[in-house]
This record gives C-alpha cells, structure tokens and sequence, in this order.
C-alpha cells in the first residue's frame, strides 16, 4: 500500500490535470512535472511525518529515514557513476525491447497521456512555453522528484523490508516499478534500472547515493526529450 497508492493518486491528478492543461493551450507533459509538487512531494513527505508523530511525538524526517550513513565523496562519485553507466550499457541492450513493450502497452493509455503525444505536443507550443517547461522539468523532475522519491523509497521504506534479506531490493524496485503504471512501457525499464541502486543503498546503509543516481536517470530524460524537441523544431 505505501508504494503503490502514492503512485495510484499521482495518476489519477496526473490524468486530470493534463485534460485541463490541454484545454486552455498547454501540454500534458507540462501537468506530469507540476503533479510533482502539488501531490508526489506533499503525499510521500506527509506519509514520513505522520509516521514520525506516531515514533516520536515530533516531525521528522530523520526520525524515520533508517539509511542515513555517511558516505565518503568517492562513494557518491564512483557509485553514481557506475550505476548510471551499467544502466546505460544494459538500456542499449534491450532498447528494441524496451520500445516493443512502450509501443504494444501504451493501447492502454488515453492516446492524448502517452509519452509520444506528450512530447509531440511540446513541439508546437511556443518557445516560450517549451523554455519555462524545460526550465521547471529540470528543478522538479531532475532535482525534486529525485529526492523526495529516494527519501521515501529507499530512505525509509527499505529499511523496513530489511527482514527479506536479499529479496527486499527486489520487492523495492518492482514495487517501486509498478507505481510508475501510468506509463506501462517503462515499468520494465525501471525495475532493472533501480535493482542495482536498491542493492547499493541497502549496503551502503546510504540513501543518497541513490538519489545521486536518480537524479542523473532524470536529468538525462530531460535533457534527451528537450534535445528531441530543438531537433524536431
């Protein structure tokens, strides 16, 4: 319940907020990033501090987050760095398979909330309206998401599968894979892309190191949609 419903509310703002955006001359693309702050960061915050009311009597964060260790600057350098170029390597790999899957389940989306409509759709707003875009994926979705995310994924509910041993990564990243269903092309993606961070980080006992890693994986898909978008413009 606490992966996946956070991810079952964000959808469904998600949904809504793209047909009004839509509406009045703006993008769902431009809705998914301004879903972040007005649900994702309220939602899996306030699930931490009302858990850490109940721990101890107080807000806060590190009251609840179990992987707070401190790393070394090498560690969250050379990490970061391996586990996004492992991940880069693997998605080459099974890039065919990765688009086959995008392809063949976004029939399950509305056609206007699919990843290609929405990044169509950037391409005919005005520069201006691409420009604010950008600048706003980059600070919610390349900074804010990442965070918020690792915090509550790996930061405080990993810790609490500890018990499974070897399988609590697994359950974690999969879990945490499923709660991005509203875009079911990528559930695979992202399973096998978190894997190896939710190993890292339960070792380490360091949930920074995968928001480090996070951040890059968003930055990334940022930089790839608004590079896609000065080409096609």
């Amino acid at each position: 319940m606490l992966h996946l419903v956070p991810g079952v509310i964000f959808a469904v703002l998600f949904f809504f907020l793209s047909r009004i955006f839509i509406q009045h001359g703006l993008t769902g693309y431009l809705a998914l990033i301004m879903a972040i702050p007005f649900c994702l960061v309220p939602i899996e915050v306030g699930v931490m501090l009302l858990l850490s009311m109940r721990i101890t009597g107080k807000r806060s964060l590190s009251a609840v987050i179990g992987y707070r260790q401190k790393g070394t600057v090498v560690e969250y350098v050379v990490f970061p760095l391996l586990l996004f170029l492992c991940w880069g390597v693997l998605s080459i790999t099974i890039s065919p398979f990765l688009q086959y899957l995008e392809v063949h389940l976004s029939v399950f989306l509305p056609a206007w909330i699919s990843q290609e409509a929405l990044i169509n759709a950037l391409i005919s707003r005005s520069p201006t309206q691409r420009s604010i875009t950008l600048l706003l994926a980059i600070l919610l979705s390349g900074f804010v998401a990442p965070i918020v995310e690792e915090l509550y994924f790996r930061g405080f509910l990993l810790p609490r599968m500890e018990h499974w041993e070897w399988a609590a990564p697994v359950v974690n990243s999969f879990l945490f894979a499923v709660y991005h269903f509203y875009f079911p092309g990528n559930v695979l993606g992202i399973f096998l892309a978190f894997l190896p961070i939710s190993y890292v980080v339960m070792i380490k006992k360091n949930w920074k190191i995968g928001a480090i890693t996070h951040m890059m994986f968003n930055l990334w898909g940022v930089f790839s949609v608004f590079t896609f978008l000065s080409q096609a413009a």
